[in-house]
């Protein structure tokens, strides 16, 4: 059996629901978990929920939370040991646990970074910075793999793993059918964390001061309650949190995504989107931020638009935005995801992961 750590509660997180889903489907048994920060999820077979109420976004002031989350997975690690040989631990929120579990118990171990933990809690401090580096060098380094989610991050994690893997965020559920109508006025979706750093702000000042533009939404995180506050507009839609499938519809039905990052934010240069690969998968355009991995990517390869951070460059294309040039750069993205995309998940999962997990338990 393989085990999957995650410090959220696993849906909506379509890279996580991936392994999931992929274990499922060939039959391999596997259990997950998780954070439930919200105390409403109810334990099921396949995952265990620790259950201690905990916003997302507080970074160190969650410190406390955080390592109650980590000592209860040592206690489940530890009582479900012979039951498991592999133990897929996601981000530095839960590889601790997964080391202790190789240094006593001999288990195998599977980092994988969805985000670099300096860069993406913004740690200034140089000694706290020093500490993480050297626990992330024992993560890294005593990992039997390690899966990072873009070429362009190798730099990043610093330090050189025994096996790397890369793992784009590539949608691996089936599509829903999609919608390749351009709609009567312009529609522009969001669906993700609901947190600073990704020019939210942006979108909802666009949203007031154009009336004849239309914005649907979802998520959750730190500005939730300014994205219910714009959902009292004629033209701004919000559905809370949604399942992977409906997000998914939701974009679908839109004319572009919006996916901006403020590169003041390390990780956001080197962001990875699922937005981007969603967008290539669904035919849709999206709006992303210049001189970033994935803004360099859109320009490329002519799948989106690329513009500067601030609220000016955002209101001056949407103004003079054509539905011809969104037809065009729509052509575009779906050849990309045929040509190069369609097809890569699979692979992955049966050439590398599986493979791993098989022979792990011979």
């Amino acid at each position: 059996m393989i085990i999957l750590l995650r410090s959220t509660d696993g849906n909506p997180d379509s890279r996580f629901e991936k392994y999931v889903t992929f274990l499922a489907n060939c039959k391999v048994d596997y259990f997950t978990i998780c954070w439930d920060r919200f105390g409403i999820k109810t334990s099921t077979n396949n995952t265990l929920y620790y259950k201690c109420k905990s916003a997302y976004g507080l970074h160190f002031k969650n410190l406390i939370n955080l390592l109650g989350f980590n000592w209860f997975l040592i206690k489940k690690l530890i009582k479900y040991r012979s039951k498991y040989k592999v133990i897929h631990a996601a981000d530095f929120d839960t590889i601790i646990p997964a080391i202790l579990m190789k240094f006593i118990f001999r288990k195998k171990v599977i980092y994988d970074i969805y985000d670099w933990y300096i860069d993406s809690r913004r740690i200034n401090n140089s000694i706290l910075k020093w500490i993480i580096k050297k626990i992330e060098y024992i993560n890294i380094t005593y990992s039997d793999i390690v899966i990072i989610c873009e070429e362009g991050r190798k730099e990043q994690i610093i330090y050189t793993p025994k096996k790397l893997w890369i793992l784009p965020n590539i949608p691996y559920f089936n599509l829903p059918t999609i919608d390749n109508k351009i709609n009567k006025r312009l529609l522009i979706s969001y669906i993700g964390i609901l947190g600073s750093g990704r020019g939210l702000l942006n979108l909802l000042k666009l949203a007031k001061e154009h009336p004849e533009i239309d914005f649907v939404s979802a998520g959750f995180g730190e500005l939730e309650n300014e994205f219910k506050a714009a959902a009292k507009l004629s033209n701004f839609n919000y559905y809370g949190r949604v399942s992977y499938s409906t997000a998914l519809q939701i974009m679908s039905s839109s004319d572009i995504i919006y996916a901006m990052y403020e590169r003041v934010n390390p990780n956001h240069l080197l962001a990875a989107p699922n937005k981007y690969y969603e967008g290539l998968a669904l035919g849709k355009p999206i709006i992303t931020t210049i001189g970033t991995l994935v803004g360099n990517k859109v320009e490329k390869f002519s799948t989106g638009y690329c513009i500067d951070e601030d609220y000016d460059s955002l209101n001056n294309l949407v103004i003079n935005i054509t539905s011809e040039d969104i037809a065009e750069k729509s052509k575009n993205s779906k050849e990309l995801w045929y040509n190069t995309y369609k097809d890569y998940i699979n692979r992955f999962f049966h050439k590398e992961y599986l493979k791993f997990i098989i022979n792990c338990h011979e």
